[in-house]
């Protein structure tokens, strides 16, 4: 299968995952034909990128951190208690604590594994979709930090509800696409003192976890908001939430732009350690990050085209491939595995685009 962006889909493309609404609602079954009418839908649900059928990708199997029914529970759950609260400014967290144990469980179980793409990008809501994903990059985070169960749970419910004071701010503002005004952005910022009033109130979580919602857009070096804080001077847990929080934001799609490939978000994350976010967090949290996801079409220095097959911890920049096209771009009767971690001379040139992508699909279709 292969992740696309919903403004390059084409009538005749089949679904290869099933597709969400913002409240957990299935509006798309996999294996479903796309036709003009359901691509106009995708697009004015605001959804950004779906996975499609790609014959590249028939055998490929995308490691998941997270199994999707306990994705969808959440998200269904996270919409709830938030939907209550824009009602009745009542937050009712108990239910979300109960599905959060399974979550995070599940992320223990999987603590070795890297992280390729976050699902939660094809839902529709932007905030409850990001919440989720960078509740899943800072626990994984914090687990290979030596969290223990009960310090992790905690951390993972603070972040879960980080952004619970977007909640508040216009929709016009939120949703609008491209930049904001000066007023527009003072406006916006005033989210994460909000966040902390309503999470600092509430018996069933922490004051270090109601920290997160009011310091994760503070800034080690002094440049973040609301306070300006420096260093240490920020709550750990919110450290964590912040460099999580960034990199989602980084390769997120929005309606005014895409988001960034990993190795871009990667290669940007790192030239923010040790200034705007804490350098030993960042370090442990890209540890878990696959460069070239499972997936990723890639063109090596020698021309070749493959596709990445396999990541190995510490090595993301030397994945395993299944090389599709001799040194001239013609096909391979027979695509050959190798590992980079073996072929010292060759490395990574480019990512293919996702037009280039699909092409090279159709090619093996007809062959």
């Amino acid at each position: 299968m292969q992740r696309i962006s919903v403004p390059l889909l084409q009538p005749g493309m089949v679904t290869a995952r099933r597709i969400y609404s913002d409240n957990g609602r299935l509006i798309m079954n996999a294996a479903t034909t796309l036709t003009d009418t359901t691509i106009t839908k995708l697009r004015n649900m605001g959804i950004g990128s779906i996975y499609i059928q790609n014959p590249l990708f028939a055998e490929l199997e995308i490691p998941e951190l997270v199994q999707e029914d306990t994705r969808i529970k959440m998200i269904l759950a996270l919409h709830s208690v938030i939907s209550r609260f824009q009602r009745t400014q009542i937050l009712e967290i108990q239910p979300l604590k109960i599905l959060l144990k399974q979550l995070v469980e599940e992320i223990v179980d999987n603590k070795n594994s890297m992280v390729h793409y976050l699902d939660m990008r094809v839902y529709g809501d932007y905030i409850l979709g990001r919440s989720i994903n960078v509740c899943i990059l800072a626990a994984l985070t914090a687990i290979n930090m030596g969290y223990n169960e009960e310090r992790l749970h905690d951390l993972a419910l603070g972040v879960l509800l980080h952004d619970i004071g977007m909640t508040q701010i216009p929709q016009e503002i939120v949703t609008k696409a491209g930049s904001l005004t000066t007023e527009e952005l003072a406006v916006v910022q005033t989210h994460t003192k909000i966040g902390f009033e309503v999470l600092r109130k509430l018996r069933l979580i922490s004051t270090p976890a109601a920290h997160i919602a009011f310091q994760h857009h503070e800034r080690i070096d002094g440049t973040g908001y609301p306070r300006r804080l420096k260093g240490e001077e920020i709550h750990e847990f919110a450290r964590i939430t912040a460099v999580a929080d960034v990199f989602d934001a980084m390769i997120s799609d929005r309606p005014y732009r895409k988001g960034m490939l990993p190795h871009e978000a990667y290669e940007t994350l790192m030239t923010m350690a040790g200034t705007q976010l804490d350098r030993d967090i960042v370090n442990i949290f890209l540890a878990n990050v696959a460069v070239y996801p499972v997936g990723t079409v890639v063109q090596l220095n020698s021309g070749e085209i493959a596709i990445v097959t396999s990541v190995f911890p510490k090595l993301q920049t030397r994945p395993g491939l299944s090389v599709l096209t001799d040194k001239t771009g013609v096909l391979l009767k027979d695509p050959k595995a190798i590992s980079l971690t073996e072929h010292l001379t060759l490395f990574v040139y480019r990512v293919l685009k996702e037009t280039e992508v699909f092409a090279l699909g159709e090619v093996v279709k007809s062959s």
